[in-house]
């Protein structure tokens, strides 16, 4: 749903193109740019006029050119996208709905360890080791760009991500703790 709110938000600012509205998100809105490549926008959008939500016009704009024709604007035909009434409406529904409601769910971590067992205690505490070593660097790189951000959403955003990372972080910590002291609990029985 967050695809749909992102895309029926940007064009409820103002009609676009495809790739104005790419560029807008790989520009403007970089932690959605990885979740939100090229494919998935068109299928989008696609579906929002599928659904009544967005409607198409095909017009002349000032825009870049196919491959290295792109640093060249000039007046192309395009179909830019416009949101309906009906999309208006909709978008104001999912954003009101994420808002105020929570889907819990299982990660894919998660499911793992149902079958950690598969595995020695000393891999499985290297592997969450690694996975750590990786949230951590991770964590790291959205502190960089955090620190540089001047406007209210993208803090918001960032100050989110950094918080569930943080959390990752120590519950995988807790989980290497558990598994080495269980570790060291079955060594000593065994000796």
């Amino acid at each position: 749903m967050y695809k749909q709110v992102m895309l029926l938000g940007l064009l409820l600012e103002k009609p676009m193109y495809g790739q104005q509205i790419r560029e807008v998100i790989e520009n403007h809105h970089d932690f959605l740019a990885n979740f939100m490549k090229k494919p998935t926008i068109y299928y989008q959008l696609e579906q929002l006029v599928k659904d009544g939500y967005l409607e198409i016009r095909r017009e002349t704009v000032e825009a870049p050119g196919p491959g290295s024709a792109h640093d060249s604007l000039a007046l192309r035909e395009r179909d830019v996208y416009y949101i309906t009434e009906q999309g208006r409406r909709y978008f104001h529904t999912l954003l009101r709905n994420m808002l105020s409601t929570y889907r819990p769910g299982l990660s894919e971590v998660d499911v793992c360890f149902f079958f950690l067992h598969h595995l020695s205690k000393q891999e499985a505490i290297a592997l969450l080791a690694e996975r750590h070593v990786l949230v951590a660097s991770y964590r790291a790189s959205v502190m960089r760009q955090y620190e540089g951000t001047q406007d209210e959403a993208h803090r918001l955003v960032y100050d989110h991500d950094v918080t569930l990372l943080e959390a990752e972080l120590n519950w995988l910590q807790r989980a290497i703790d558990h598994l080495r002291s269980n570790q060291e609990h079955s060594s000593q029985i065994t000796a």
